[in-house]
């Protein structure tokens, strides 16, 4: 199986740091999107949260229930058919969302469900080792910018409160497009998307994938200057049980005033999975909550405009932000504005 988007080799790291640096640096200007291998987080610790998840999705609807999402600490249960990007899709997508839990400033975080709640150890020890990874690969993209080793991890304090999510996903059956229609019919559940486009809201985002495909990335050189639903191309991100693939977040697009990109992404019920149950599990790291979000003074650069409003906000304001705008869109005149249209208007954003 092969892809075009890129492959890191981690392993390098140890013998050639400068090397594996600059193809990250390469990766998140040109893509926003790599896959890593040979990572340091042991498979039989990712085989594990996969089977956890399964066990938890396999409950009944009310006992995943038990702990619904709170908008407040972005963290709970969120049932399939959620509010997708846009505002007008419902994505036919379930996950539980959890904090970075605990810290030693804040011990409760939000509450688990009571198969969760006893796997607190074993989620624990998957987080801080997602933590570990991550801190060395900020600490690689800021070597590869010139910048101070710890100009990004500064922002990044394991003890801190932050909106980290550790977010497990199942995606039930759908049908695939071209049998909609058919399959509207009789009944079966149908839908565009498995999850609509969308950016991530954070610094980094680690996704776990296990068998199952349709992750699609937009890639470098974009159909047109607007992201159009129905006309965009898009890159196909196969599964690769042994990596990891991980995408840039709007934070880090927004401190190196878009050198690094934030990219379009999405997820479709292809011909071979759409009608499949798809498993994945993501870590989506934040900030601290208090890290303002303006460019690094020598990533600075005339002519760059932010994707998003409110320049010189919080951390904390920008994911309370995109948690109301739904993704960061509005509607007008019932088309919805995206990319480069969003970028000459103001968004309408409440800070909760």
């Amino acid at each position: 199986m092969s892809t075009d988007i890129p492959i890191i080799d981690y392993q390098q790291v140890s013998t050639s740091p400068e090397t594996v640096a600059q193809e990250l640096l390469q990766a998140c200007a040109d893509w926003g999107f790599f896959y890593v291998k040979n990572h340091p987080i042991p498979q039989v610790a990712v085989d594990g949260i996969f089977d956890l998840e399964k066990r938890f999705f396999a409950q009944p609807l009310e006992t995943k229930l038990q702990a619904p999402y709170i908008p407040a600490k972005n963290a709970g249960f969120k049932p399939a058919s959620s509010n997708g990007a846009y505002g007008t899709f419902k994505d036919p997508r379930e996950a539980f969302s959890i904090n970075k839990w605990p810290t030693a400033t804040d011990a409760s975080g939000a509450p688990l469900s009571p198969i969760l709640n006893e796997a607190r150890d074993q989620i624990q020890s998957f987080q801080k080792q997602v933590q570990s990874f991550t801190r060395r690969l900020l600490e690689l993209i800021a070597q590869a910018l010139d910048l101070p080793r710890d100009q990004f991890t500064a922002q990044h304090d394991p003890d801190a409160i932050n909106f980290d999510n550790f977010e497990l996903m199942h995606y039930p059956p759908v049908a695939q497009l071209s049998t909609t229609t058919a399959a509207a019919a009789a009944g079966q559940n149908v839908a565009k998307f498995r999850i609509s486009p969308h950016t991530d809201w954070g610094t980094l985002t680690l996704l776990f994938q296990q068998s199952i495909g349709g992750l699609q990335v937009r890639p470098p050189h974009y159909t047109a200057p607007e992201l159009d639903l129905n006309n965009e191309t898009w890159t196909p991100a196969p599964v690769f049980n042994d990596m990891v693939l991980i995408n840039i977040g709007d934070m880090l697009e927004f401190w190196t005033a878009g050198a690094l990109k934030s990219t379009w992404h999405r997820v479709v019920p292809t011909a071979a999975h759409g009608g499949v149950d798809r498993y994945t599990f993501a870590y989506f790291l934040h900030p601290n909550k208090d890290a303002v979000l303006v460019p690094i003074e020598a990533m600075k650069r005339d002519g760059w405009i932010p994707r998003y409003a409110g320049i010189g906000r919080t951390a904390e304001a920008h994911i309370h932000a995109r948690i109301a705008g739904v993704h960061g869109k509005k509607q007008e005149n019932g088309q919805a504005k995206v990319e480069s249209t969003q970028q000459n208007m103001v968004v309408k954003e409440v800070a909760a």
